[in-house]
């Protein structure tokens, strides 16, 4: 075996470079390497399916791999090496430590994404050959159903391939049959970028309008594809950086010989990045989008629901009624919705005091602030910053 001349350990990433969430996952991994290391990372470019390996004899001393096949843990067994998963695929006898993103958490998010804007009609398209995607059109039906929708979820049964492959060409007219078959407006949740993009080209090739016909949210943030289709994608921004980090921690205790106080760990994703392909609202009554849309504009200052009636023009109880009827909740709700939406973007990403994110979402002082961002999320906004954003 070839030695080693120093003592930094050897760590392999076996993670895919194609895609924004393995990006942002080995990012994690060498942020924790440079703060604590050094080591050694062995990465290498390869796409979501390519088999990633070791080469024999490989001197290591950990691994943090996405196991996405019995074949991989298999190979990860042999090494005799700590290793830490970061899949969210379940395989037999595959018993590493893991970490990897709450799914669950996932799908509510983007489901509430769509009630917020009052669709009615849903559809999933994804590769269902894989448990993982099973379970989460399971989830977002479930968010569904305890929000009260009573439509079924549609599904495409959506298989990656090369353009260049001629089943390619023909399941682009089966998606685009597909879509011009549903009702509209719909709501499309992709898994993950390639489905959700192709999405938006079936749409174009159906002459459907998106986002007012069909609007699609990907269930991953890839800046560089979501920002290149027309229009732009909206995307779920997983926590990858936070869970590589995460991940590297672990794996840096099991090489001291420590074992972790959890076999499986789950870190909840960040936010959905809004952008044209669902900036949109499913309603018919023009003063109610209106009044919306003043909403969305204006919530970040001072706002009076009689302001909001007054600039549609419509009464206060006319106001109110007609958004709890669409939205099922209030327009005070609603403005309360916006400014907690912006006062967690503004913690995950920027380093803003309490008193600057309170003046930017609309609040009269940061004790407010922080008193009802606990009452609401359950921690002061100071831990859920430590507990969100990439480290």
């Amino acid at each position: 075996m070839q030695g080693k001349t120093d003592n930094a350990p050897n760590v392999a990433v076996l993670v895919d470079t194609s895609s924004g969430w393995g990006r942002r996952m080995i990012e994690g991994v060498a942020d924790y390497a440079l703060k604590h290391g050094p080591w050694h990372l062995r990465v290498e470019q390869r796409g979501r399916t390519e088999h990633l390996s070791l080469p024999p004899n490989w001197p290591g001393d950990g691994v943090i791999a996405r196991i996405s096949t019995q074949r991989m843990c298999d190979a990860m067994r042999k090494l005799r090496i700590p290793v830490v998963n970061v899949s969210a695929i379940d395989l037999d006898r595959c018993n590493f430590p893991r970490v990897t993103s709450n799914n669950q958490s996932a799908a509510t998010i983007m489901a509430d994404h769509f009630l917020e804007r009052g669709f009615e009609h849903y559809a999933y398209v994804g590769s269902f050959q894989h448990a993982y995607v099973r379970q989460h059109l399971e989830a977002v039906r479930q968010a569904l159903i305890e929000a009260g929708v009573t439509s079924e979820v549609a599904t495409f049964n959506y298989r990656v391939q090369s353009v260049t492959n001629q089943g390619w060409a023909v399941q682009d007219r089966r998606l685009t049959d597909w879509l011009a078959d549903q009702p509209r407006p719909l709501a499309v949740i992709g898994w993950a970028t390639t489905a959700a993009a192709h999405v938006l080209d079936a749409c174009r090739n159906a002459d459907l309008a998106v986002p007012d016909d069909v609007a699609v949210l990907s269930s991953d943030e890839d800046t560089l594809i979501n920002e290149c289709t027309v229009p732009p994608m909206s995307g779920l921004v997983v926590a990858s950086g936070q869970i590589g980090y995460r991940a590297a921690e672990v794996l840096d205790d099991l090489m001291h010989g420590q074992r972790p106080k959890q076999a499986a760990e789950k870190i909840d994703p960040i936010e959905i990045i809004t952008r044209g392909s669902t900036e949109t609202f499913a309603i018919e009554d023009r003063n109610l989008l209106q009044a919306v849309s003043f909403m969305r504009h204006n919530a970040y200052r001072p706002l009076s629901i009689d302001e909001i009636a007054d600039a549609v023009p419509m009464t206060r109880r006319t106001l109110e009624r007609k958004f709890k009827e669409a939205f099922g909740r209030t327009p005070l709700a609603e403005i309360n919705r916006l400014r907690l939406a912006r006062a967690k973007q503004l913690l995950a990403h920027t380093d803003h005091s309490t008193a600057q994110v309170a003046e930017s979402c609309g609040f009269e002082t940061a004790g407010y602030l922080s008193t009802w961002f606990r009452k609401q999320v359950g921690v002061t906004p100071l831990k859920y910053r430590s507990a969100t954003r990439a480290r």
